[in-house]
């Protein structure tokens, strides 16, 4: 991912998307991909009306962002058709292979 242009909606949620591969907090989240906390939560709640984040909680009480399975589908698409299209990704280049196994 290049830092010199904006990125569109998919590609924020993907990096989301890829961020709670391990369930993280919101803060942890907007960290990692150095949004805003009005994008970070207009995205969240788009993730989870169509069930690709879940909340959990941690043993503190703590609420908690994680992938779902269906998450983790449109974020193999989408990877794939990066490739496609010839985007490169700096943010994680093994992301793809990881995903499979």
């Amino acid at each position: 991912m290049s830092f010199n242009r904006k990125r569109d909606r998919i590609q924020i949620i993907a990096d989301i998307l890829r961020t709670c591969r391990s369930p993280q907090t919101q803060t942890y989240i907007r960290r990692q991909t150095c949004i805003s906390y009005a994008v970070l939560q207009t995205c969240i709640v788009q993730l989870l009306l169509r069930q690709w984040l879940e909340e959990t909680e941690a043993d503190c009480g703590q609420k908690k962002l994680a992938i779902t399975p269906k998450g983790t589908v449109f974020l193999e698409k989408s990877l794939e058709l990066q490739k496609l299209a010839g985007i490169k990704s700096t943010r994680d280049p093994k992301l793809l292979s990881d995903l499979r196994r």
